[in-house]
């Protein structure tokens, strides 16, 4: 099937609005060419603007020409394919010629469904001359102009920069002798010696103190519940007995002491010289003296204690700890 070109951009309403823009609406034929070509930022972009003054060129030929409307909307798709193939693809301008030969033969032969009898002989020759004196004797221009531009960044390096220098080796008057040098790595030896094994005492101790905590837990979980209930009772009668030992101490005591206070504020003498003055006194008579417990020593009855109560009951428990 041929590559058939005619009405595929412009409409014969469209060429003929474009021809006689309407004064009202206050667009010229320029304006709606790029309108209907999607070429409205022409204003600000200049390579839109250099193709819609290849689009203007093209229908200001066809018009000189007098062609009609089909033919003037055929040339125009021809120059529109050839300039947008030969921009995006970068052809060179042997291969855009080409192009352009091969789409304006198909246009001027009547060989359906192959090829369209649009232009003339006369029409196709005129054609191919315009285009050789107006589009490709700037056609190196309309490269450059849709050329990317690339800007090249260039630094300067010296050699010495890239040269690799030795490292800077310390004076010979501070190098060590080879006994200096094993004498070192015999103590640095040493000292990871003494680490590794600090390190592995620590760990010993550790390990061994997880394993006695598991077995207490073992140990107390296997008590009964009973053993633990008689071991709380005999913990508790064995404190509230050590209690009362204390106290009867403590007030045998405090009697004895206000017996000799009393002979001393009477006159007396303990066995030696008094160091009262006569008529004072150290305390109030039929003041009691009273002495609490110490820290020391209530802890050291409770821990005799809870060593009575645990020994009262294992003794009356048949369940025995485990090895």
């Amino acid at each position: 099937m041929a590559r058939n070109l005619l009405w595929k951009d412009l409409t014969s309403q469209q060429l003929e609005s474009i021809r006689h823009p309407h004064p009202k609406k206050g667009l010229t034929g320029r304006d709606l060419l790029a309108k209907y070509n999607g070429l409205t930022d022409y204003q600000q972009n200049r390579k839109t603007a250099i193709h819609l003054d290849v689009y203007i060129n093209a229908l200001q030929f066809g018009e000189e020409q007098k062609f009609s409307d089909d033919k003037l909307s055929g040339l125009f798709s021809i120059v529109k394919t050839v300039h947008h193939r030969s921009i995006d693809e970068a052809l060179t301008m042997e291969r855009s010629f080409l192009l352009f030969k091969e789409l304006l033969l198909m246009h001027s032969v009547q060989r359906p469904p192959y090829s369209l009898g649009l232009f003339t002989y006369a029409e196709m020759r005129k054609i191919m001359e315009w285009m050789l004196d107006s589009y490709y004797r700037h056609y190196k221009l309309y490269q450059y102009s849709y050329t990317n531009r690339i800007t090249l960044s260039a630094t300067y390096s010296s050699p010495s920069d890239i040269v690799e220098l030795p490292p800077e080796l310390p004076p010979l008057v501070k190098a060590l002798t080879q006994a200096e040098h094993d004498a070192m790595l015999t103590a640095e030896e040493r000292k990871r010696e003494q680490e590794a094994a600090a390190a592995a005492a620590a760990a010993a101790e550790v390990a061994e103190a997880e394993r006695q905590a598991k077995l207490r837990e073992e140990y107390e979980a296997a008590i009964p519940d009973e053993i633990k209930d008689r071991v709380a009772a005999a913990l508790e009668q064995e404190l509230a007995r050590l209690q009362r030992v204390m106290e009867e101490q403590f007030a045998a005591q405090q009697a004895d002491l206000l017996a000799k206070i009393a002979v001393l504020e009477s006159g007396g003498t303990l066995g030696g010289k008094s160091g009262l003055t006569p008529g004072s006194s150290l305390i109030t008579p039929g003041a009691s003296v009273q002495r609490p417990m110490s820290s020391s020593s209530q802890s050291q009855a409770k821990h005799a204690a809870a060593a009575a109560a645990v020994a009262a009951a294992a003794a009356a428990s048949t369940a025995a700890p485990p090895s």
